[in-house]
Parts: structure tokens; sequence; C-alpha cells
């Protein structure tokens, strides 16, 4: 394909989430230590620690409600009404669980009653801490945000992909019955002929056609590979022709191991055929050669006064292929010969 999948590691909104609360943890203690000029040692410690678990088990239901919501309202376009039902349900989780970790933690290990909602230390303690959550639900949220986007986009390629998978199928799967039906359409006609060339006939269309099975799921295939496919496809037209066609072959040297998608000569040399006229006097000539990056199917016009009909296949079966693969496209060129020029692809080290 143009482009292999990737998809990044996402991101753990948790891990980073952590991150920030022990940075948070660290100014909580200082600052409630300021406004009741305690300063003690033992008062701070302790305050850091309740802190940090005050602030993690808020983080954690923050998560989960997310976690929660992402399965909720996936197929929901209203999406405002979640961030509502969010907000709303994770300040009243937040509330509870600040009032028991105050009621059950905290009121053993300290003097007086700090659960109690009438007291101002109370009400602060509330006030700030549903500050912070609200800085949590913001940071959190906004990592879902990038991460369910990444994920959308992933799913989108990878559904790209297989939909160019879907679509290069298709077009293979255009090419095997035409040419297997051509193929025995001569060979009922030479069998009643001679029985000698027909086993010639058979052997050749056998190999030919065990290399269109092989080469099935094949995106790429060598153009040696491919260059051995065209002899024994050539043979068989020679026989349906005989001397009405012929066949040259300039290959560069080094051009072998490079990469095309498979069939591509056979399209190419059956659009020659198909409109053109050809006789013993005045043979049709295709010519096979390959330089640099490139690959070349040139042959003299003897254009039909009427054309085989179309399949469909051909030139745009060739195209669709190609920009499936790659960004190089074919090029066509129509003088007083006609030229097909297919790009060469380097093999992936």
């Amino acid at each position: 394909m143009k482009q292999n999948l990737t998809i990044q590691k996402p991101i753990s909104p948790f891990r980073l989430t952590l991150t920030v609360i022990l940075l948070v943890s660290l100014l909580y203690p200082v600052f409630f230590a300021y406004i009741d000029k305690t300063f003690s040692v033992r008062i701070i410690s302790r305050e850091l620690l309740f802190t940090v678990v005050r602030l993690t088990g808020i983080a954690l239901l923050i998560h989960g409600t997310i976690l929660l919501n992402n399965y909720v309202f996936k197929n929901f376009k209203p999406v405002g009404l979640r961030y509502v039902v969010e907000i709303i349900l994770i300040l009243f989780l937040t509330y509870w669980f600040l009032f028991g970790f105050v009621k059950y933690i905290e009121q053993p290990l300290v003097n007086g009653n700090p659960a109690d909602p009438n007291l101002w230390t109370f009400r602060r303690y509330i006030g700030l801490y549903m500050l912070g959550t609200i800085f949590i639900y913001t940071f959190l949220s906004g990592l879902n945000i990038y991460q369910v986007a990444r994920q959308k986009e992933a799913q989108a390629e990878q559904l790209e992909r297989e939909f160019a998978q879907v679509r290069l199928q298709a077009l293979k799967s255009q090419v095997n019955p035409h040419f297997l039906f051509n193929s025995l359409s001569v060979l009922s006609s030479l069998v009643h002929v001679n029985a000698e060339l027909s086993d010639q006939f058979i052997q050749h269309l056998a190999k030919a056609y065990r290399y269109i099975l092989e080469q099935k799921e094949a995106e790429l295939v060598s153009l040696d590979e491919e260059l051995g496919f065209l002899d024994a496809y050539f043979f068989l037209l020679q026989i349906r022709f005989d001397q009405k066609i012929r066949l040259e072959k300039t290959i560069a040297a080094g051009t072998g191991d490079l990469l095309l998608p498979p069939l591509t000569l056979q399209l190419l040399v059956e659009n020659a055929v198909k409109h053109n006229r050809m006789s013993a006097q005045e043979p049709l000539v295709i010519n096979v050669s390959a330089a640099g990056n490139t690959l070349q199917v040139e042959n003299n016009i003897q254009q039909r006064e009427q054309a085989e009909s179309s399949t469909g296949i051909g030139l745009e079966n060739i195209r669709k292929r190609y920009a499936m693969l790659t960004d190089r496209k074919p090029t066509v060129h129509h003088t007083d010969r006609f030229r097909v020029q297919v790009p060469l692809l380097k093999p992936k080290r």
C-alpha cells in the first residue's frame, strides 16, 4: 500500500494525571498550613499523604466516569449532554468521597469533627477540592478527546486499508475469468486439429494459470517473475495467431528484481491484441522493455475497423491497482505507436 498503517502507543491519561497530582499534592498542604497558621512538620507530612490519597481517589472517579461515558455515549450525537452528565456525576461522587474520607479516615486521626458540613473548615476543604476536581476533569477530558480522535483516525486508516484490499482483490478477480475463457476457447478449437500442439498448449496454460493462482494474494511481484509468466502467456497467443504476432523484449540489467502488480504485462499485451488487426504480412509487433525504474510496452498501431468489445479491464485496471500501491502513475502515449509506461517499484528492505 502507499503507506503502512502505524498506530502510535496511546497516551495513558491516568499516568499523566498522577504526575500532576504529585505536583499539586506539594502545594495543597502548604496552602492549608498557611491559612491555618500550622506549620508543623507532622501536620504538613500528614496532609501531604492525605492529599495524594484524596486526589488519586478523585482522579480514579473521574477516569472511571469518562470511560463509562465513552461506552454509553459512543454513538450518541448530542455530545454536549455527555459533559453535563459527567460533571454533575463527578461532583456528586467527589462530594461523598471527600465526606467519607474525612469522617472515616481523618476523624479517627485528628481531634474534632471535620466532616460537619456546618463548619467553615469543612466548606473550605470541600470548595478547594472541588476546584481541584474541575481541574483534573478538564485535564483528563482533554486527553480523552485527543485519544478518541487518534483512535478514530487509526480506525479510519484501517478501514481505508481494508477497503483498498477488497478493491484490489476485485480487480484481480476481473483478470482470471477473462484469461481462462479466452484460453479454453482456443483449446477447444485446437484439440481437434493437432493433438501434440494441444498438449503443449495445455502445459503452458497450466503454467500460466498456476502463476495466476500463486500470485492471487500478492500485491507486487518481481519483473523476472512477470516476464516468466509472459513467456507462457505469449506461447498461448502464438498458437492462436501464429505468425501474425511477435514479441520483442529488451530488459536492462538490474531491473529483474524491481516490482510491479501481477498480471500487468498480460493486460498490456492483451490490450494491444484487442485493439489492433494483424496478419502474416503486417504482424502486430509488441516490444517490452525495462530500464531504470520504468517498464514500457509498445506496439505498432493497426487499428481494427471493428474493435473487440471491451470488458472494462485493461488500462483502467492497471491504473487503479497502481493508485493503491504508489503515487507514481502509469502513462499512455498514442502517436505513431501506442506506448504504455508503468512504474517499477523498489523492494522494501
